[in-house]
């Protein structure tokens, strides 16, 4: 008997424009704990949330908007917008006020992905590539801690671009070498994940953690891999060949349930992929 497909394609949205509820400029997605879809839009300069089938929530206008290259949302549904490249986080209460800015530091002349995130006590974790760090921030913007992030086994300088928390864990992606490293929340490294079929691992473009798995979006061609959490790689998948359009970049983000969300730019829509619930 075939083996079932692990991920279940849900559906796709998305309508080009830069009025509210359109995509034009996307950048993101952040996804909250109930599902619910947050990007930002260059050049609409909006930030804009959505349910996970994209029915529009909510959007607002806002400067940050305009610069920004990533987004995320705490557990209170507070929305933080960055320029990684001016160092500057913008964050808004959850219906779209403006509620201070942070300072980290700034990624000038890098061109990774940059994804953070904030844990469920408010902590926000930010990687630095330039310094091969993570900075450890509080909700108030206080760094409490600064991880260094070693070379790998050929000592190659590492260049951490992602660093998404989990309840009781940290994941780093390295651009270096596609490695994802698993922390605890304190700092230590526990383990490492890394393609256990190629010595030139493809580009790590982002990884989303949903339910007890943990999602890695590789390219190009663009691939989903499926790892447990702790480290063992379980599946490979084109997702039915619905990712075949999107040729420059793409980003994802996941939620409690085990949904998750790959963001297309290009294409200004969103794909909504399901993890099947008889996982082990």
């Amino acid at each position: 008997m075939e083996k079932p497909q692990p991920i279940e394609f849900v559906g796709e949205w998305g309508v080009r424009g830069t009025d509210p509820g359109q995509l034009e400029d996307p950048v993101g997605p952040a996804m909250d704990s109930v599902g619910r879809v947050y990007v930002a839009d260059r050049a609409a300069g909006l930030v804009e949330k959505f349910e996970a089938s994209g029915v529009p929530l909510l959007s607002f206008e806002s400067p940050a908007a305009r610069t920004a290259d990533s987004i995320a949302v705490d557990s209170g549904g507070a929305i933080y917008v960055t320029n990684s490249h001016t160092g500057a986080m913008q964050l808004f209460f959850p219906q779209g006020d403006p509620l201070r800015i942070l300072r980290v530091a700034p990624q000038k002349g890098t061109d990774s992905p940059f994804v953070f995130s904030i844990d469920s006590d408010g902590r926000i974790y930010v990687p630095d590539p330039l310094r091969a760090r993570v900075q450890v921030l509080s909700s108030s913007g206080s760094l409490l801690k600064v991880w260094r992030v070693l070379p790998d086994a050929s000592e190659k300088a590492a260049l951490p671009f992602a660093a998404v928390a989990d309840r009781d864990a940290v994941y780093v992606g390295d651009a270096a070498d596609g490695r994802i490293l698993k922390f605890t929340l304190e700092g230590v490294q526990i383990t490492g994940f890394k393609e256990p079929d190629s010595d030139d691992a493809s580009r790590l473009l982002g990884f989303a953690v949903a339910a007890r798995h943990l999602f890695a979006l590789r390219g190009f061609p663009l691939r989903i891999e499926i790892w447990s959490l702790d480290g063992h790689r379980e599946w490979v998948d084109t997702l039915g060949g619905r990712l075949s359009a999107i040729k420059s970049a793409a980003y994802l983000a996941g939620d409690e349930a085990g949904d998750f969300v790959v963001l297309d730019p290009e294409g200004s829509r969103v794909l909504h992929f399901r993890v099947r619930s008889d996982l082990p």
